[in-house]
């Protein structure tokens, strides 16, 4: 019986894919929550 599982390289590619669509989809979502503050302040 073979068990199957991730090998280190797959599991620190697929972080590092989250992290660059993280990256890229933050600072949008960072601007737009400023944006709501100062409309209601």
């Amino acid at each position: 019986m073979k068990k199957y599982a991730f090998t280190m390289a797959e599991v620190l590619i697929t972080l590092g894919i989250i992290g660059i669509v993280e990256a890229m989809t933050l600072p949008s979502l960072i601007q737009r929550n400023n944006n709501k503050v100062v409309e209601t302040v």
